[in-house]
């Protein structure tokens, strides 16, 4: 008896591991495809097959050969010869750090880079996934949900497609909250040090960080951040010692637009766009007003604070008003999906008696749908703050079928 269920939980383990392989191997292959297709657009149009890998290869060439990385017209000269018809050069925006991840794929080609750094991508979304959902205590056998969710999140589609590097910030926090909660401290605050890359649309989760850190003492999780932050921005200078000064030298005003001056999907431009007026410093009351607000939800939690419960609204609050960010940043939403799907399992409540569930699947189909008439970003500054009223609704929900939740 006790060897037919041992075969039988064999078996089943391996029919659960063939099913994620295989959707694993064809989301990789629709990444593929799909890279393919807008690459050929290319071509023909400026605006469409952007690629920012080509930004970060370029980069890590010129990085490799102890030239100026960040030099627009070296990199438009590298991009050139790649067979980009961008109007400018595209520029890795990151801070010299970023290398850490980069610098390895600048010694490929650029086809075998571009091929291992999408697979890269794939592994890190669907492993995140993988992370997040036995945060959330759900069995490991139902981990196809979280993937099933990834997989058909349109940001973790796009991010592929674009060739960007959001899934490392994602792949960090799955880490962090992973580690952390399993008491690894030293872990999780290296693997925080991932988020670094991109730390402008993530800036309220450091806000909190520092007074979470001083509150509870956790010093060996900041000796973590820290020696993994330190390491990865030395690395730069040994190729180039001045890769810090270019980098500021890139801010100064020039003919290349700078991130705050691109026509990102943000409250900011938002507001810039539907009221015509120059809002000058106003621009960034939205960044300002979350900030104030995150210092008083900490203040009001700080006694029960745990992160795998609050990072998912303080991720989504943050890229909602952030400054500057773009729609395949919003990966970082995924905490949030998979915890509002693991709460729908552990109810057993069908997906359409959800008013959530319900809300999410509008908004990202409307996403989707949308991809194929509107290509300009700037028209999706609707999106983040539609997730984050699809987040708030879940939480009415679930607050709903436990009153004595916080």
């Amino acid at each position: 008896m006790a060897e037919c269920q041992l075969q039988a939980a064999r078996s089943q383990t391996r029919r659960r591991v063939w099913c994620q392989l295989v959707l694993a191997m064809s989301w990789f292959v629709s990444s593929l495809v799909a890279n393919e297709l807008i690459a050929g657009e290319a071509a023909s149009s400026p605006h469409k097959g952007v690629r920012d890998f080509a930004a970060y290869w370029a980069s890590a060439q010129l990085l490799l050969s102890a030239q100026n990385p960040y030099s627009p017209a070296d990199l438009f000269n590298i991009q050139k010869n790649l067979g980009l018809q961008e109007a400018s050069p595209l520029v890795m925006w990151n801070p010299p750090w970023t290398f850490a991840v980069t610098l390895p794929f600048g010694l490929l080609d650029f086809a075998t880079g571009q091929f291992l750094w999408l697979l890269l991508q794939v592994f890190l979304l669907l492993v995140s996934a993988q992370l997040l959902w036995s945060i959330y205590g759900e069995p490991a056998g139902r981990s196809r949900l979280a993937w099933l969710l990834t997989v058909t999140f349109v940001p973790s589609v796009f991010v592929l497609v674009i060739g960007q590097i959001a899934p490392l910030v994602l792949a960090g926090f799955a880490g962090f909250l992973y580690f952390e909660r399993r008491g690894m401290k030293f872990a999780a605050g290296a693997l925080l040090a991932l988020t670094l890359v991109k730390p402008h649309f993530v800036y309220l989760f450091w806000i909190v960080f520092v007074p979470w850190i001083w509150q509870r003492r956790q010093w060996s999780l900041l000796l973590g951040t820290a020696v993994a932050g330190a390491a990865a921005a030395v690395l730069p200078l040994f190729f180039n010692p001045s890769v810090y000064h270019q980098y500021v030298d890139l801010f100064r005003p020039t003919a290349l637009q700078l991130p705050l001056e691109l026509p990102a999907p943000t409250l900011r431009n938002a507001a810039n766009l539907l009221l015509q007026l120059d809002l000058g410093v106003w621009q960034l009351l939205p960044s300002l007003l979350a900030a104030l607000w995150i210092l008083f939800y900490w203040w009001r939690h700080r006694a029960d604070w745990h992160w795998s419960e609050k990072l998912p609204l303080v991720l989504i609050v943050s890229l909602t008003t952030s400054a500057y960010t773009w729609t395949f940043d919003q990966v970082v939403f995924l905490p949030a999906l998979i915890q509002g799907a693991s709460w729908l399992v552990r109810r057993r409540l069908p997906w359409y008696r959800s008013i959530a569930a319900l809300l999410y699947i509008a908004i990202d189909l409307a996403h989707l749908v949308l991809r194929f008439f509107v290509a300009e970003e700037l028209w999706y500054f609707w999106l983040a703050p539609a997730l984050l009223i699809a987040y708030l609704v879940y939480r009415w929900e679930a607050e709903g079928d436990n009153p004595t939740s916080s």
